[in-house]
């Protein structure tokens, strides 16, 4: 059974505790998911699964240590905050390590709502059957996903943090396919099962899938393109990825080392992580259980400054932004709730603005090329059009594409008022506007 906050932040503390150590740090996290698969207008699988695990850091001078378990007895409790101890006197000295971080003012808002709790096995089949038909009644076939989860996170140290928080959400994808080679897709992100509509859903993928039908072949070139939100988004989860933690920025392996202060984008494009915002999803601290600030990333195109955490906030003497990500930590601190602020556009008005180009529903099997220049290839797919004089013409096959992230943004004309909140199911909430972008390069066709 799921922890509640308190109940997490004891286990924390109790963890905190039973290290013997210059310092320790516990994380707890414990979570209820339940997810629902269906696949040839079927439901065929339904799997839930109740957790709880502990991840304890220990601080030996300048070593750590990292050990977790997820049982929770006292015996195997003391054991594995032991195993982490005696990791950290087996580990290499850290010379910038500045130590654990003093507790600091966390505001945690209600982010669980009673709904999603409710929102159980029968719930979620007739949420899939909803989905289904739309794409049912068209002759499409449809496949996706229904889930609803609900988890609890705690942190606490031995300098006196102590903070936790629950958080639900409602995720659903659709793919609808037709016979003839056409494909579909939405998807669906909130924190309450009251804001998903399934019937809306699921008739947003089938219409696409129907229109997706005879797709003809595009030649490679630089195109002008609308992108949706859900490829927008793509895009923000690389570049927070490749160049907008602390990490990459100090390696100089990011787009905004050594530019802070100059135009790098759109001035029409301004990027923010702001984890507090009630528009979006997600922990208002990190795993260390420091507040997360509101960080302006890029201002109206100009590059500012990358998120943080205790260990390069003092490495590189900014403030600590609260983005650490669980010890131990490869990648650096890490933006979760990114954000471009809302334009004055409509679609239909980027669209209209096109006299040829290529509208992507969304990308697929994307990679990374250059992270500095955040130089992305990758695929369109379920849902790529050819834009003749202002309109949607014939669909087009999956294009390939080699483009850098930073020239895109480098060149939008337009930018929606409407967005979409979108994150993949390991976390993290986007809030992405449509784009029309003047220049993205295509290199060929997928099939």
């Amino acid at each position: 059974m799921m922890l509640t906050a308190e109940q997490a932040r004891e286990l924390a503390l109790r963890a905190v505790g039973l290290t013997h150590a210059d310092g320790a740090e516990a994380l707890v996290t414990s979570e209820d998911a339940a997810l629902t698969r269906f696949a040839d207008n079927r439901i065929h699988q339904n799997v839930a699964e109740s957790d709880t695990g502990i991840s304890v850091r220990a601080v030996v001078g300048k070593c750590m240590g990292v050990a977790s378990t997820n049982r929770l007895d006292d015996t195997s409790l003391a054991a594995c905050c032991e195993r982490a101890v005696a990791a950290a006197r087996l580990a290499p000295e850290d010379p910038d390590f500045p130590g654990l971080p003093s507790p600091m003012e966390v505001v945690t808002p209600d982010r669980v709502h009673p709904s999603v709790r409710a929102f159980d096995a029968s719930a979620r089949a007739e949420a899939a059957a909803a989905i289904i038909a739309q794409s049912a009644l068209r002759d499409l076939t449809a496949a996706g996903t229904v889930s609803a989860t609900e988890y609890t996170v705690a942190v606490a140290n031995s300098l006196g943090v102590n903070v936790g928080m629950g958080v639900s959400t409602v995720r659903s994808t659709v793919l609808s396919m037709s016979a003839n080679g056409g494909s579909g897709w939405a998807s669906h992100l909130s924190g309450a099962a009251g804001d998903f509509s399934p019937t809306a859903l699921g008739d947003e993928a089938a219409l696409l899938a129907l229109r997706s039908d005879g797709a003809v072949s595009l030649d490679p070139g630089v195109y002008t393109v609308v992108l949706a939100p859900e490829a927008v988004s793509d895009i923000l989860d690389f570049l927070g990825y490749l160049g907008l933690g602390a990490k990459p920025y100090a390696e100089e392996s990011s787009f905004l080392s050594g530019k802070i202060g100059q135009k790098l984008l759109s001035p029409l494009i301004s990027i923010t992580d702001d984890a507090t915002s009630a528009e979006t999803l997600g922990l208002t601290f990190d795993f260390e259980g420091m507040p997360k600030q509101r960080t302006p990333l890029i201002d109206a195109g100009v590059g500012r400054s990358p998120v943080t955490d205790s260990y390069w906030a003092a490495k590189l003497g900014l403030p600590n932004t609260g983005h650490a990500l669980p010890a131990p930590n490869p990648y650096g601190p890490m933006p979760m709730n990114l954000e471009i602020a809302a334009g004055d556009a409509r679609i239909e008005d980027m669209i209209g603005a096109v006299k040829r180009g290529v509208y992507v529903t969304r990308f697929h099997y994307v990679n990374v090329e250059d992270p500095v220049r955040a130089i992305l290839t990758g695929m369109t797919r379920d849902g790529t059009f050819l834009i003749e004089d202002g309109r949607l013409a014939q669909p087009v096959k999956n294009l390939r594409f080699t483009q850098s992230a930073v020239d895109a943004l480098n060149a939008v004309e337009a930018v929606g008022k409407k967005r979409t909140l979108i994150g993949p199911e390991d976390g993290g909430a986007n809030l992405a506007p449509a784009l029309l972008l003047s220049n993205w390069e295509f290199t060929g066709q997928t099939r």
